[in-house]
């Protein structure tokens, strides 16, 4: 059966009268009202853009240290990588982000990287930003290492050759070529997208033994850490700027309900941010082979250790769905007039979770208006640099 390829947006139409449909955006939004912050601005203890809505809470639990993997073999395959996965998350080996970035990208480029050469990128760049901490003499700071991470993403200096980090622009839904997602594409190109960027930033704040944690948006995805204060901060990576929950709030629609759930606005534990890699690993078969068992047994899996992953929910929603309409066309080829007690079970699952997803705050996003967004942003880039040069 042939299958219509997702690529970060899941967009499902109505296969059925059975079956409804339902669609999932991973993107960004209107930049409009982000400040223009500089990397000194996260060493301020006066920082403007810690939202007063979220009081200052503790980093999740297990998110206390970073433990690097040795002696793993590479997986080849979607069932090897899925495997892994599950060693991790069930406590069987330890939780390495790192890793679990590198294997849904080395399976899906059906074994071609090199372990080696992508965790000494991360170990090399950590060094340089060490250098860089202790001769600004910030090494006392606690957001010392965030800073660092900025200026080398955002301000152009040595330590980036003079080429900063730029949102992907040509292919921003990876509908060209999916490894537009990929970290590894960050490190090829010092370019990327909400999903490759606040990938490769935690990959590099981990490296430094720093607190960064991944936050999610309605169709977004950036980074969260906690400054001098003890506040958070949001690090909007689209063009390098800081945003406050205030703004996310009002300018994304997100519902109250849906902060209230958990969905939206929380920074992720390890587990959690591993767990989401076992998605990207979901993505990256569906792309290959379309929705089928594997895909729902990654989100079964990532659901029992993310709970509200949006993401995972939908993207099972959207697999029952695919699921139903097979079941239904070989009941049809059967001749069966009636439903069957598998096409039943389905649609049952498929009711509850578009229950869940409502009962979540879940709000949709057409695609229109996140191709407005990327337009914005373009626009607001633009007008960044005009008013530096001024």
């Amino acid at each position: 059966m042939t299958m219509k390829k997702t690529f970060l947006i899941l967009t499902v139409t109505t296969l059925t009268a059975a079956f409804g449909a339902t669609a999932f955006y991973l993107g960004t939004k209107n930049t409009k009202h982000l400040q223009n912050d500089s990397a000194e601005h996260i060493l301020t203890a006066s920082l403007q853009t810690v939202s007063k809505e979220q009081p200052t809470t503790s980093p999740p639990a297990d998110t206390n240290k970073f433990v690097k993997s040795s002696n793993l073999a590479d997986c080849i395959t979607y069932e090897c990588a899925y495997q892994q996965y599950l060693e991790m998350l069930e406590g069987k080996k330890p939780l390495d982000f790192k890793r679990a970035v590198f294997i849904y990208e080395n399976t899906y480029l059906k074994g071609t990287l090199n372990y080696s050469e992508f965790s000494n990128h991360f170990t090399t760049v950590a060094q340089k930003l060490n250098d860089y901490i202790n001769k600004k003499g910030i090494a006392s700071y606690k957001t010392a290492a965030q800073y660092a991470i900025f200026s080398y993403m955002y301000e152009p200096s040595y330590l980036n050759g003079n080429q900063v980090f730029k949102y992907d622009f040509n292919d921003f839904l990876g509908d060209k070529d999916w490894t537009s997602m990929f970290v590894t594409k960050v490190m090829k190109t010092k370019t990327g997208n909400c999903h490759g960027l606040p990938y490769y930033y935690k990959l590099l704040s981990n490296e430094l033994k720093a607190e960064s944690f991944l936050a999610i948006a309605p169709n977004h995805m950036y980074i969260k850490h906690i400054d001098e204060k003890g506040k958070w901060v949001n690090v909007e990576l689209t063009n390098g700027h800081l945003s406050s929950d205030a703004w996310m709030i009002s300018s994304m629609g997100i519902s109250a309900e849906a902060i209230k759930k958990g969905i939206y606005m929380d920074g992720l534990s390890e587990k959690e941010s591993v767990a989401l890699c076992l998605w990207d690993l979901a993505m990256g078969y569906q792309m290959d082979n379309g929705y089928d068992d594997f895909v729902l047994k990654c989100c079964n899996a990532v659901i029992k250790y993310y709970p509200t992953s949006i993401t995972a929910i939908m993207t099972k929603q959207n697999c029952l769905q695919f699921i139903g309409k097979k079941q239904q066309a070989d009941a049809k080829k059967k001749g069966l007039k009636k439903d069957t007690p598998e096409m039943i079970a389905t649609h049952k699952q498929f009711k509850a979770l578009d229950k869940q997803i409502k009962d979540l705050g879940y709000r949709e996003m057409p695609q229109d208006l996140y191709e407005q967004w990327i337009k914005s942003v373009e626009s607001e880039k633009q007008n960044t640099t005009t008013n530096n040069k001024n």
